[in-house]
Protein backbone atom coordinates (compact mmCIF):
# COMPACT_ATOMS: atom_id res chain seq x y z
CA UNK A 1 0.00 0.00 0.00
CA UNK A 2 2.59 2.53 1.25
CA UNK A 3 4.68 2.47 -2.12
CA UNK A 4 0.81 2.67 -4.29
CA UNK A 5 0.79 5.62 -2.04
CA UNK A 6 4.35 6.68 -3.12
CA UNK A 7 3.22 6.35 -7.07
CA UNK A 8 0.46 8.26 -6.57
CA UNK A 9 1.98 11.42 -4.92
CA UNK A 10 4.59 11.06 -7.43
CA UNK A 11 2.28 11.36 -10.12
CA UNK A 12 -0.01 14.28 -8.85
CA UNK A 13 3.56 16.20 -8.80
CA UNK A 14 3.23 17.21 -12.94
CA UNK A 15 -0.44 17.52 -12.03
CA UNK A 16 -0.35 20.28 -9.48
CA UNK A 17 2.58 21.70 -11.57
CA UNK A 18 0.49 21.75 -15.04
CA UNK A 19 -2.39 23.39 -13.12
CA UNK A 20 -0.08 26.36 -11.81
CA UNK A 21 2.08 26.62 -15.36
CA UNK A 22 -1.61 27.32 -17.25
CA UNK A 23 -2.83 29.79 -14.25
CA UNK A 24 0.93 31.41 -14.86
CA UNK A 25 0.67 31.65 -18.65
CA UNK A 26 -3.36 32.75 -18.11
CA UNK A 27 -2.68 35.89 -15.70
CA UNK A 28 0.07 36.63 -18.32
CA UNK A 29 -2.23 36.80 -21.61
CA UNK A 30 -5.48 37.58 -20.21
CA UNK A 31 -3.82 40.73 -17.96
CA UNK A 32 -2.36 43.28 -19.94
CA UNK A 33 -1.29 45.36 -16.75
CA UNK A 34 -2.35 44.01 -13.67
CA UNK A 35 -0.45 47.28 -12.12
CA UNK A 36 -2.68 49.56 -14.12
CA UNK A 37 -5.66 47.15 -12.58
CA UNK A 38 -4.89 47.56 -9.38
CA UNK A 39 -3.77 51.18 -9.52
CA UNK A 40 -6.98 52.63 -11.32
CA UNK A 41 -6.79 54.95 -14.31
CA UNK A 42 -5.82 58.59 -11.66
CA UNK A 43 -2.35 57.41 -11.04
CA UNK A 44 1.05 58.87 -11.67
CA UNK A 45 3.57 57.07 -14.22
CA UNK A 46 6.23 56.92 -10.65
CA UNK A 47 3.34 55.23 -8.77
CA UNK A 48 2.59 52.95 -11.44
CA UNK A 49 5.91 51.94 -12.01
CA UNK A 50 6.51 51.54 -8.03
CA UNK A 51 3.55 49.05 -8.05
CA UNK A 52 4.81 47.16 -11.29
CA UNK A 53 8.53 46.76 -9.25
CA UNK A 54 6.34 45.78 -6.08
CA UNK A 55 4.80 43.05 -8.40
CA UNK A 56 7.72 41.96 -10.32
CA UNK A 57 6.04 42.74 -13.58
CA UNK A 58 8.87 45.32 -14.44
CA UNK A 59 10.71 42.76 -16.59
CA UNK A 60 9.99 41.05 -19.94
CA UNK A 61 7.37 38.32 -19.99
CA UNK A 62 8.84 35.70 -22.13
CA UNK A 63 12.21 35.87 -23.12
CA UNK A 64 14.92 38.82 -22.35
CA UNK A 65 17.79 38.37 -24.73
CA UNK A 66 19.82 41.53 -23.31
CA UNK A 67 19.90 40.46 -20.41
CA UNK A 68 20.48 36.63 -21.02
CA UNK A 69 23.91 37.99 -23.43
CA UNK A 70 25.16 39.58 -20.04
CA UNK A 71 24.24 37.38 -17.45
CA UNK A 72 23.76 34.06 -18.84
CA UNK A 73 20.22 34.24 -17.44
CA UNK A 74 16.93 35.28 -19.12
CA UNK A 75 15.84 37.47 -16.30
CA UNK A 76 12.22 37.74 -17.84
CA UNK A 77 8.81 37.75 -15.85
CA UNK A 78 8.48 33.77 -16.02
CA UNK A 79 12.15 32.92 -15.11
CA UNK A 80 11.70 35.53 -12.26
CA UNK A 81 8.48 33.98 -10.57
CA UNK A 82 7.76 30.54 -11.81
CA UNK A 83 10.40 29.04 -10.03
CA UNK A 84 9.61 30.84 -6.60
CA UNK A 85 6.10 29.39 -7.32
CA UNK A 86 7.11 25.90 -7.58
CA UNK A 87 9.14 26.84 -3.94
CA UNK A 88 6.09 28.23 -2.26
CA UNK A 89 7.18 31.77 -2.50
CA UNK A 90 4.44 33.52 -3.03
CA UNK A 91 4.50 37.65 -3.52
CA UNK A 92 2.82 39.35 -0.91
CA UNK A 93 -0.93 40.50 -1.35
CA UNK A 94 -0.96 44.00 -3.11
CA UNK A 95 -4.54 44.58 -1.62
CA UNK A 96 -3.69 43.66 1.96
CA UNK A 97 0.23 43.81 1.95
CA UNK A 98 0.31 41.01 4.05
CA UNK A 99 1.92 37.41 3.23
CA UNK A 100 -0.32 34.91 1.44
CA UNK A 101 0.78 32.37 3.90
CA UNK A 102 -0.43 34.85 6.91
CA UNK A 103 -3.79 35.37 5.05
CA UNK A 104 -4.81 31.66 4.55
CA UNK A 105 -4.17 31.09 8.17
CA UNK A 106 -6.56 33.76 9.26
CA UNK A 107 -9.11 33.19 6.75
CA UNK A 108 -9.03 29.59 6.80
CA UNK A 109 -10.13 28.57 10.13
CA UNK A 110 -13.18 31.08 9.42
CA UNK A 111 -13.94 28.75 5.45
CA UNK A 112 -13.63 25.71 8.56
CA UNK A 113 -16.06 26.25 10.87
CA UNK A 114 -18.82 27.31 7.91
CA UNK A 115 -17.75 24.35 6.33
CA UNK A 116 -17.30 21.24 8.41
CA UNK A 117 -20.72 21.26 10.11
CA UNK A 118 -22.42 21.84 6.62
CA UNK A 119 -19.86 18.66 5.25
CA UNK A 120 -21.11 16.59 8.58
CA UNK A 121 -24.41 17.16 9.13
CA UNK A 122 -25.16 16.65 4.59
CA UNK A 123 -23.59 13.71 4.38
CA UNK A 124 -25.56 12.19 7.86
CA UNK A 125 -28.94 13.46 7.27
CA UNK A 126 -28.60 12.92 3.43
CA UNK A 127 -27.47 9.34 3.75
CA UNK A 128 -30.44 8.66 6.36
CA UNK A 129 -32.86 9.91 3.81
CA UNK A 130 -31.56 7.75 1.51
CA UNK A 131 -32.22 4.99 3.59
CA UNK A 132 -35.58 5.83 4.71
CA UNK A 133 -36.76 6.10 0.72
CA UNK A 134 -34.96 3.00 -0.19
CA UNK A 135 -36.57 1.34 2.37
CA UNK A 136 -39.88 2.43 1.89
CA UNK A 137 -38.95 2.72 -2.22
CA UNK A 138 -42.55 3.07 -3.79
CA UNK A 139 -44.44 4.38 -1.28
CA UNK A 140 -46.06 7.97 -0.50
CA UNK A 141 -42.80 8.72 2.08
CA UNK A 142 -40.59 7.97 -0.76
CA UNK A 143 -42.02 9.65 -3.91
CA UNK A 144 -42.23 12.55 -1.25
CA UNK A 145 -38.78 12.70 -0.23
CA UNK A 146 -37.63 12.53 -3.91
CA UNK A 147 -40.22 15.34 -5.03
CA UNK A 148 -38.15 16.99 -2.04
CA UNK A 149 -34.82 16.27 -3.47
CA UNK A 150 -35.32 16.84 -6.99
CA UNK A 151 -36.82 20.04 -6.32
CA UNK A 152 -33.85 21.39 -4.08
CA UNK A 153 -31.46 20.36 -6.97
CA UNK A 154 -33.24 22.53 -9.69
CA UNK A 155 -33.37 25.41 -7.63
CA UNK A 156 -29.77 27.38 -7.80
CA UNK A 157 -28.15 27.18 -4.57
CA UNK A 158 -27.58 31.50 -4.89
CA UNK A 159 -31.52 30.92 -5.02
CA UNK A 160 -31.57 29.19 -2.14
CA UNK A 161 -28.75 31.77 -0.10
CA UNK A 162 -30.29 34.59 -0.99
CA UNK A 163 -33.84 33.78 0.52
CA UNK A 164 -33.11 31.99 3.28
CA UNK A 165 -30.90 35.43 4.01
CA UNK A 166 -34.31 37.16 3.24
CA UNK A 167 -36.44 35.49 5.09
CA UNK A 168 -34.42 34.26 8.28
CA UNK A 169 -32.74 37.32 8.77
CA UNK A 170 -34.47 40.43 7.27
CA UNK A 171 -38.14 39.29 7.49
CA UNK A 172 -38.05 37.17 10.77
CA UNK A 173 -34.95 38.56 12.25
CA UNK A 174 -33.59 35.27 13.72
CA UNK A 175 -30.58 35.47 12.71
CA UNK A 176 -27.47 38.37 11.44
CA UNK A 177 -28.27 39.49 7.95
CA UNK A 178 -24.70 38.83 7.32
CA UNK A 179 -20.99 39.95 8.90
CA UNK A 180 -19.03 38.29 10.99
CA UNK A 181 -17.66 38.50 14.78
CA UNK A 182 -14.37 36.73 16.45
CA UNK A 183 -14.86 34.47 20.03
CA UNK A 184 -17.82 32.65 20.15
CA UNK A 185 -19.82 35.59 18.85
CA UNK A 186 -19.33 34.23 15.55
CA UNK A 187 -22.07 30.87 16.13
CA UNK A 188 -24.70 33.52 15.95
CA UNK A 189 -23.61 34.50 12.14
CA UNK A 190 -22.26 31.37 11.26
CA UNK A 191 -25.99 29.52 11.86
CA UNK A 192 -27.48 30.73 8.98
CA UNK A 193 -25.26 30.25 6.61
CA UNK A 194 -24.79 26.43 8.58
CA UNK A 195 -28.57 25.75 7.84
CA UNK A 196 -29.13 27.34 4.31
CA UNK A 197 -25.74 26.03 3.01
CA UNK A 198 -26.88 22.25 4.48
CA UNK A 199 -30.14 22.73 3.28
CA UNK A 200 -29.30 23.72 -0.54
CA UNK A 201 -26.78 20.12 -0.43
CA UNK A 202 -29.66 18.49 0.79
CA UNK A 203 -31.37 17.37 -2.45
CA UNK A 204 -28.50 16.60 -4.84
CA UNK A 205 -26.97 13.60 -1.56
CA UNK A 206 -30.16 12.34 -1.17
CA UNK A 207 -30.81 11.76 -5.00
CA UNK A 208 -27.35 10.02 -5.41
CA UNK A 209 -27.49 7.95 -1.94
CA UNK A 210 -31.05 6.75 -2.47
CA UNK A 211 -29.69 5.45 -6.57
CA UNK A 212 -26.50 3.65 -4.97
CA UNK A 213 -28.86 2.25 -2.07
CA UNK A 214 -31.56 1.23 -4.27
CA UNK A 215 -28.55 -0.51 -7.15
CA UNK A 216 -27.21 -2.40 -4.27
CA UNK A 217 -31.29 -3.59 -2.93
CA UNK A 218 -31.53 -5.52 -6.58
CA UNK A 219 -28.29 -7.48 -5.76
CA UNK A 220 -27.93 -11.35 -5.65
CA UNK A 221 -26.70 -11.07 -2.01
CA UNK A 222 -29.36 -8.98 -1.13
CA UNK A 223 -32.09 -11.59 -2.28
CA UNK A 224 -30.19 -14.48 -0.80
CA UNK A 225 -30.32 -12.78 2.58
CA UNK A 226 -33.65 -12.14 2.51
CA UNK A 227 -34.72 -15.71 1.28
CA UNK A 228 -32.63 -17.19 4.40
CA UNK A 229 -35.22 -15.38 6.92
CA UNK A 230 -33.29 -12.29 7.79
CA UNK A 231 -34.96 -8.60 8.71
CA UNK A 232 -35.44 -6.35 6.13
CA UNK A 233 -34.59 -3.59 8.25
CA UNK A 234 -31.13 -5.71 9.57
CA UNK A 235 -30.41 -6.28 5.25
CA UNK A 236 -30.49 -2.67 4.75
CA UNK A 237 -28.55 -1.47 7.35
CA UNK A 238 -25.60 -3.97 7.84
CA UNK A 239 -25.23 -5.73 3.96
CA UNK A 240 -26.37 -2.82 1.83
CA UNK A 241 -24.94 0.11 3.79
CA UNK A 242 -21.77 -1.60 3.83
CA UNK A 243 -21.35 -2.44 0.18
CA UNK A 244 -22.61 1.66 -0.40
CA UNK A 245 -19.63 2.74 0.97
CA UNK A 246 -17.18 3.23 -1.92
CA UNK A 247 -19.55 6.09 -3.42
CA UNK A 248 -20.39 7.56 -0.49
CA UNK A 249 -16.27 7.38 0.07
CA UNK A 250 -15.84 9.00 -3.30
CA UNK A 251 -18.34 11.98 -3.06
CA UNK A 252 -17.30 12.33 0.51
CA UNK A 253 -13.21 12.87 0.29
CA UNK A 254 -13.48 14.85 -3.14
CA UNK A 255 -15.62 17.12 -1.14
CA UNK A 256 -12.88 17.76 1.65
CA UNK A 257 -11.18 20.76 -0.23
CA UNK A 258 -14.06 22.46 -0.09
CA UNK A 259 -13.38 22.43 3.90
CA UNK A 260 -10.10 24.71 2.86
CA UNK A 261 -11.04 26.51 0.46
CA UNK A 262 -14.31 27.42 1.55
CA UNK A 263 -17.76 28.65 -0.51
CA UNK A 264 -17.64 31.49 -3.15
CA UNK A 265 -21.01 32.29 -3.48
CA UNK A 266 -22.33 31.45 0.60
CA UNK A 267 -19.34 33.37 1.87
CA UNK A 268 -19.59 36.62 -0.60
CA UNK A 269 -23.38 36.96 0.03
CA UNK A 270 -23.22 36.66 3.76
CA UNK A 271 -19.90 38.56 3.76
CA UNK A 272 -18.07 35.80 5.34
CA UNK A 273 -14.12 36.68 5.71
CA UNK A 274 -13.21 33.01 4.82
CA UNK A 275 -10.77 31.54 2.24
CA UNK A 276 -14.17 32.01 -0.65
CA UNK A 277 -14.83 35.63 -0.10
CA UNK A 278 -10.94 36.72 0.02
CA UNK A 279 -10.94 34.32 -3.57
CA UNK A 280 -13.74 36.54 -4.69
CA UNK A 281 -11.99 40.04 -3.35
CA UNK A 282 -8.71 38.88 -4.91
CA UNK A 283 -9.89 38.46 -8.79
CA UNK A 284 -12.01 41.75 -8.40
CA UNK A 285 -8.78 43.66 -7.44
CA UNK A 286 -6.70 41.11 -9.46
CA UNK A 287 -4.58 40.31 -6.68
CA UNK A 288 -2.50 37.57 -8.52
CA UNK A 289 -0.50 36.03 -5.70
CA UNK A 290 -3.45 35.31 -3.63
CA UNK A 291 -5.30 33.45 -6.65
CA UNK A 292 -2.20 31.93 -8.14
CA UNK A 293 -1.65 30.61 -4.03
CA UNK A 294 -5.21 29.57 -3.17
CA UNK A 295 -5.15 27.51 -6.30
CA UNK A 296 -2.01 26.12 -6.08
CA UNK A 297 -3.31 25.00 -2.64
CA UNK A 298 -6.56 23.64 -3.82
CA UNK A 299 -4.61 21.22 -6.30
CA UNK A 300 -2.41 20.26 -3.79
CA UNK A 301 -5.66 19.26 -1.37
CA UNK A 302 -7.52 17.92 -4.28
CA UNK A 303 -4.84 15.44 -5.37
CA UNK A 304 -4.51 14.73 -1.81
CA UNK A 305 -8.10 13.67 -1.55
CA UNK A 306 -7.99 11.76 -4.36
CA UNK A 307 -4.95 9.51 -2.99
CA UNK A 308 -6.97 9.26 -0.18
CA UNK A 309 -10.11 8.16 -2.04
CA UNK A 310 -8.40 4.86 -3.12
CA UNK A 311 -6.66 3.82 0.80
CA UNK A 312 -10.12 4.24 1.78
CA UNK A 313 -11.38 1.83 -0.73
CA UNK A 314 -9.15 -0.47 -0.07
CA UNK A 315 -9.85 0.02 3.60
CA UNK A 316 -13.80 -0.61 3.17
CA UNK A 317 -13.80 -3.51 0.34
CA UNK A 318 -11.14 -6.06 0.88
CA UNK A 319 -12.11 -7.01 -3.31
CA UNK A 320 -10.07 -3.57 -3.76
CA UNK A 321 -6.09 -3.95 -3.43
CA UNK A 322 -3.69 -1.36 -4.50
CA UNK A 323 -0.67 -2.14 -6.60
Amino acid sequence: MWAYIVRRLLLAIPTVLGIMLLTFLLFSVVTKDPARLYAGKHVTPEVLEAIRHKMGLDKPRWINIGEFRQTGHFGDLFDAQFPDLLLFRFPDSMRYDESVWSLFARKAPVSFVIQLPIFIVEIGVSLVLALVCAAWRGRPLDRVLTLLSVLVMSVPALCIYIWGQRYFGANLKWFPVAGWATGFKALQFAALPILIGTFASLGGGTRFYRTVILDEINADYVRTARAKGIASSNVLMTHVLANVMIPVITSTVTALPLLFTGALFLERIFQIPGLGYLLVEAIDNNDRSVVMFLVYITSIIYCLALVATDVCYALVDPRVSLR
